[in-house]
């Protein structure tokens, strides 16, 4: 089943994508995540500063306004919902649309917001940070634990997006957006300590944007690449095995899930295409499913202690 679907990957320069939905979109979208305790996606608008879910059963799109810019959305086992913002986590209820602080990640430091985030198996959060005006090595990577400990675990990023994990091979994968570099570190998952070296694990400094990424049951990463209107697919030997092209230029994350985990959700910006061409990418800041014939585990939620 493995080499079939690998097979299939290696195959995706036909567009095999389809639109989620019926115009689901915003302005930036970004951060997919499969809830297995609802069956729904949930996702966010960054700079149209809305919360989304999607019910896949009925198509139904429903979403919150939190009044600033949001990078992520993480549930959580307790069923509420963690959001990445400005100056650090909030508690998300759905029922009433409340936010409540929870964590403080760089309240001293208003130049620079939450970004991307994810949870391990072990149902710790994992958040990175960014300036936003991108400056060099402004952001960092951050972890909290269930404890709500919060540890600053890389420093110097630019624009940190993932990180994804490999669990198997304790190995922890982060983008630096910035410099178009994924990094590879090693981690205990069972402590959440991470090596103090990586290595380069692919440059796209001359290709586009590295961005959000998942890691699928095969042990191969999934990579969003802004600028190149595609996602990547990469062995863990860094090696490019396969590629699905989209109709717009800067795709932003991924993620599996779907009822059997088979399903790839792909978000896209329209905020970071050039006013001149927003009218050649009319789905530009869609959401993107494809069946890439391989699968991946769905989104963890937080875990509380």
């Amino acid at each position: 089943m493995a080499k079939r679907g690998r097979k299939r990957v290696l195959e995706r320069e036909l567009k095999y994508w389809e639109l989620l939905g019926n115009g689901v979109g915003a302005e930036h979208a970004e951060g997919p995540f499969w809830s297995t305790l609802d069956q729904r996606l949930w996702w966010v608008d960054i700079t149209g500063h809305r919360v989304h879910c999607f019910n896949p059963t009925s198509g139904e799109d429903q979403s919150w306004n939190v009044g600033t810019d949001v990078g992520a959305v993480i549930a959580t086992t307790r069923g509420d919902f963690l959001l990445a913002l400005p100056g650090g986590i909030v508690t998300f209820d759905a029922i009433t649309g409340s936010v409540d602080p929870l964590v403080d990640l760089e309240s001293d430091m208003p130049e620079n917001r939450g970004n991307d985030a994810t949870c391990d198996s072990t149902g710790r959060l994992w958040v990175g940070t960014m300036a936003y005006d991108r400056r060099p090595d402004h952001g960092a990577l951050y972890s909290v634990d269930r404890d709500l400990v919060v540890r600053r675990v890389v420093s110097g990023i630019t624009i940190a997006n993932g990180p994804a994990f490999d669990e198997a091979r304790g190995w922890m994968y982060v983008a630096d957006t910035g410099v178009g570099i994924v990094y590879r570190f090693g981690v205990d998952i069972s402590t959440g300590e991470v090596s103090d070296q990586s290595e380069v694990f692919a440059d796209l400094s001359n290709i586009g944007w590295p961005d959000g990424m998942t890691v699928d049951n095969d042990g191969f990463l999934w990579l969003a690449v802004g600028r190149d209107s595609s996602v990547h697919r990469y062995s863990r030997t860094g090696v490019l095995d396969g590629k699905i092209d989209l109709p717009v230029t800067n795709p932003t994350s991924v993620a599996f899930g779907g009822s059997e985990g088979l399903s790839l959700f792909i978000t896209t910006s329209l905020y970071d295409v050039a006013p001149c061409d927003r009218a050649s990418q009319p789905l530009a800041g869609s959401i993107f499913v494809d069946h890439p014939g391989v699968g991946g585990p769905p989104s963890t939620p937080f875990v509380f202690s």
